[in-house]
């Protein structure tokens, strides 16, 4: 009955739903979905913990490691300390220990102790009543004064104010003489403890490193199973930089937060980042990071830390904007910054490619057509065509502008590419704007090609030219000379190179027109002219002519050539002031297909000009043929003309004698001096050349021998203004060269600055010498007989110029250390060293009488008898009388490896010889 009497509508629920509408069904359980989202939300807390913590920290995992290998390099080294003073350590206790035992028992000492302690107790107590009267004063003072301003008698008051005064007065001596009985108590405790002390100390020093390191280790992990936290290291550089409305900006690198140990030696072999900077000593220690920054030198984005790719800047084609997305440079780019903020030099240490791309940059006059800050005023690097027509033959100038590698393979004289009809046009106009009225001011008459030869493999000539492999290349290659130029021009040009052009860097040497006549016969016979049949007639056609003025103009042949009419014209390629910081986005590819980087956009362009030409790109400019180094060097060197601004405060400000040497350095490069003479080091080339030593001009800058020290700068002034024969026995000789007032002050100036010490004006020395001194001078100089070498100075250089020369500081060194200072001069060591002491040599004994055998005395003399030389008061005949010859014996007294001097010139102020390898005067 209870079945048939349910609700039909309930029994419909019940069969769909066990519950009502909005009814919950609290016996279903969820806690597995919750678990879920529970874990999930667990595990992506710990993987953003971790991912903040250390992915985005990788600085951690190198700075752990830096500190973990800290500590132990520490620990080591204390546990060797420990080892090596642990005997003796505990020996000073131990006797320390007994000291104080010692002194414990020792009736006296104690004595000594009471007697010190009771003096500083009565010192004490006198202060103290001394300090108290002083308060009592001002108190008595200030009720002096107070009735003497309320108009009260203050007789009692002012009695008490004069006898605390006195009181005072009384007791600091007494204060004074127990301070003097303390301190001499005190000096008797000290004797007593002064082993005890000394044995302190002592164990003080030997603890101090351990002490030291064990604080280092403890710095390194100050708990015992945990390294010091991490840190973010910075360095913050203010006013590095200005945004784009020119305001100030700060500047901050975190580099050397994963870069911890860049300036430890230790970490040398590491990999990176912990490993140690390269070339540090130069480097580093003038660019210390933590004041200068990174990325000024190293590219790349300062403040991040990570990831990787963005510390080190991201490489995105289309974005490498300068200071904010830029790529960390690698390799030899790395020193192309190095021209931010030195600038002005172009030899740089630690900085070879880019010295050489400088270099190399000149060499080739790239200054010439490209706008570059620094290089505006530099002077072109080709030959001046102003008189073109009357030196060339016109056959040779077509076919040299055609293909210049065809007559000199090794001419810096790039390639145009020309057509046959362009370069004939070219030619044309070169000899049609050839100044009109120049004549060769000599004929060639005839001349004596072996007396040519003689001359030119004699006087100098192959420290620069070339020919027939022989020589150096710093000139032009004369293997073909005589296809190129007459014999009327050579003679011209040997025997006064400015009468051609006033501002050639050729020198002169100083022929007259039988030498230049000599030699030119002997030059014109290498090559002969080759004729190209009518191609006089077609030069002189006036539509060609146009048309080369033309191409000479759209080619910039005025860039490095001087040529009529065209003195004011502007370089026709772009500025590469900021080259360096293009876009890529910038840099048109053409129809290449290399990658779209700057660094493969430079090299090919460099490699290959031509690359990006096309039907509507005209690109100028010449193929230069360079080698893979010479295009890695240009690459550093374009790199680095970024535009970027560093402001003054960081960089390298040179003094005025830093730029005056490095204008120096750049005159030496420009005239070649190296090419005969050795300059800081390098240089004289010629000498390959030269088949005597004694031929070889002498060096000016090297380790041991420096002209600045030896010769006045007013005498090298003069000397380079006009040069003088001062080695006569010489074939080589200084030519005159085309110097300014103003170089031959830098020069001159160079020499001094380069030199060590100071350099002193001497001005009338010669005034203050004493007569006496200088006639022993005189006896000295005759008993020696160095006059057989230097008194028509044809085997050594004049005692007659030595006054107006030479340095008087200079001059003792000289006859002291003659072989130290040139090891190859056939001049002896008048005085030679035995066991480190300046000794007399025996067939010199009558020295041993003058000035009492006071060798420092004796060389005196014969210095004040060389800057005094030019007195006509002085006699030159006194005389010592000399029993054996200065010659006997010589070869006898160490100096046997040299041919007889008869047949030598004796080198240097004070002789010369045929074996010296290089010529022992530092002058010209």
């Amino acid at each position: 009955m209870a079945e048939e009497n349910k609700d039909p509508k309930e029994e419909e629920k019940n069969e769909d739903s066990p519950f009502n509408e909005g009814e919950f069904d609290e016996r279903t359980s969820y806690s597995f979905l919750f678990f879920l989202l529970s874990g999930a939300m667990l595990f992506i807390t710990l993987w953003a913990f971790w991912d903040d913590e250390y992915i985005r920290r990788g600085y951690k995992e190198f700075q752990d490691i830096y500190n973990e290998t800290q500590y132990e390099r520490t620990r080591v080294e204390y546990m060797e300390v420990t080892e090596k003073i642990q005997g003796r350590t505990e020996e000073l206790r131990e006797a320390i220990a007994r000291e104080e035992q010692k002194l414990e028992n020792d009736e006296e000492y104690q004595q000594l102790a009471d007697a010190a302690w009771n003096a500083q107790v009565k010192l004490d107590d006198a202060k103290e009543n001394l300090k108290f009267t002083k308060s009592r004063l001002d108190e008595y003072y200030y009720y002096y004064k107070k009735a003497q301003h309320e108009g009260q008698n203050y007789e009692v008051e002012l009695n008490r104010v004069e006898e605390t005064k006195k009181h005072i007065v009384e007791s600091e001596p007494i204060v004074e003489q127990l301070a003097k009985e303390r301190d001499a108590a005190e000096a008797k405790l000290l004797e007593f403890k002064a082993r005890k002390k000394n044995l302190e100390n002592e164990l003080a020093k030997l603890t101090n490193d351990k002490i030291i390191l064990s604080q280092r280790m403890d710095f390194y992990k100050p708990f015992n199973l945990f390294l010091r936290p991490t840190e973010i290291k910075q360095a913050v550089i203010p006013a590095s930089a200005k945004n784009k409305f020119g305001e100030i900006v700060y500047k901050v690198d975190r580099c050397h937060t994963c870069h911890i140990a860049y300036d430890d030696p230790y970490y040398k072999d590491f990999e990176n980042p912990l490993k140690t900077h390269p070339n540090r000593e130069v480097l580093i220690k003038n660019h210390e990071p933590t004041e200068t920054g990174c990325t000024w030198c190293h590219r790349g984005q300062g403040p991040a830390t990570a990831p990787t790719e963005d510390a080190h800047g991201s490489h995105h084609e289309g974005d490498q904007t300068l200071g904010i997305n830029e790529p960390l440079l690698h390799d030899n780019l790395m020193q192309s910054n190095c021209t931010n903020c030195h600038a002005d030099v172009v030899s740089l240490d630690g900085a070879p490619i880019l010295t050489k791309g400088k270099k190399l940059f000149l060499k080739l006059g790239c200054h010439g057509c490209h706008l570059v800050e620094g290089y505006a005023d530099v002077r072109k690097v080709g030959p001046s065509l102003n008189r073109i027509a009357a030196k060339v033959d016109p056959s040779w100038l077509y076919r040299w502008v055609k293909k210049p590698k065809d007559y000199l393979p090794e001419t810096r004289m790039p390639d145009f590419e020309l057509s046959d009809e362009d370069a004939l046009a070219i030619s044309a106009y070169l000899l049609a704007s050839s100044e009109k009225s120049y004549k060769l001011p000599e004929k060639f008459k005839s001349g004596d090609p072996a007396k040519g030869k003689e001359l030119f493999e004699s006087i100098g000539c192959q420290a620069c030219h070339k020919l027939k492999g022989i020589g150096e290349l710093f000139a032009p290659n004369l293997s073909n000379i005589g296809e190129k130029v007459s014999a009327d021009w050579l003679v011209s040009w040997l025997s006064s190179p400015r009468d051609y052009n006033h501002k050639s860097t050729m020198p002169d040497m100083r022929l007259d027109v039988e030498q230049a006549s000599n030699i030119a016969s002997y030059l014109i016979q290498f090559g002969k002219p080759v004729k190209i049949p009518g191609i006089e007639r077609r030069l002189k056609d006036p539509a060609r002519v146009e048309l080369g003025e033309k191409l000479v103009r759209n080619r910039g042949c005025f860039a490095c050539h001087s040529i009529p009419g065209m003195e004011k014209e502007g370089r026709i390629a772009p500025e590469l002031s900021a080259f360096g910081s293009k876009q890529v986005r910038e840099l048109e590819f053409a129809d290449t297909h290399i990658p779209h980087t700057w660094e493969s956009w430079t090299y090919t362009k460099l490699k290959n000009p031509s690359a990006y030409r096309t039907d509507r790109i005209l690109d100028k400019m010449p193929d230069f043929d360079l080698a893979e180094d010479e295009i890695d060097a240009l690459m550093v060197l374009l790199r680095g003309l970024n535009g970027l601004f560093i402001p003054e405060r960081y960089k390298k400000n040179y003094s005025k004698d830093e730029l005056t040497i490095e204008r120096g350095r750049r005159l030496i490069a420009q005239y070649n001096c190296r090419g005969c003479h050795v300059v800081e080091g390098y240089g004289g080339d010629i000498q390959e050349h030269l088949k005597a030593s004694a031929q070889y001009p002498p060096p000016l800058e090297t380790e041991n021998y420096h002209v600045g020290n030896r010769v006045k700068g007013s005498w090298l002034y003069s000397f380079l203004k006009n040069p003088t024969p001062v080695r006569k026995w010489m074939d080589v000789r200084m030519p005159s060269f085309n110097l300014t007032d103003s170089q031959m002050r830098d020069l001159t100036a160079y020499f001094e600055l380069v030199a060590p010490g100071e350099i002193k004006y001497e001005a009338g020395v010669h005034l203050k010498k004493d007569k006496e001194a200088i006639e022993t001078g005189v006896k000295i100089v005759n008993y020696m007989e160095c006059g057989k070498c230097h008194d028509d100075g044809a085997k050594g250089i004049e005692f007659k110029i030595s006054s107006e020369r030479l340095r008087e500081e200079w001059i003792p060194k000289w006859l002291k250390d003659t072989r130290e200072m040139i090891p190859w001069t056939p001049m002896p060591n008048h005085w030679p060293k035995e066991e480190g002491d300046y000794t007399i040599q025996g067939k010199f004994h009558k020295l041993n009488d003058v000035e009492k055998g006071n060798i420092d005395k004796q060389i005196q003399d014969v210095t004040d008898l060389l800057v005094s030389y030019d007195n006509p008061d002085i006699d030159l005949s006194l005389s010592l009388e000399a029993e054996e010859p200065f010659m006997d014996g010589f070869f006898d007294a160490g100096f046997g490896d040299e041919e007889p001097l008869d047949d030598e010139p004796m080198e240097g102020d004070d002789a010369g010889g045929e074996d010296s390898e290089f010529a022992d005067d530092m002058d010209f």
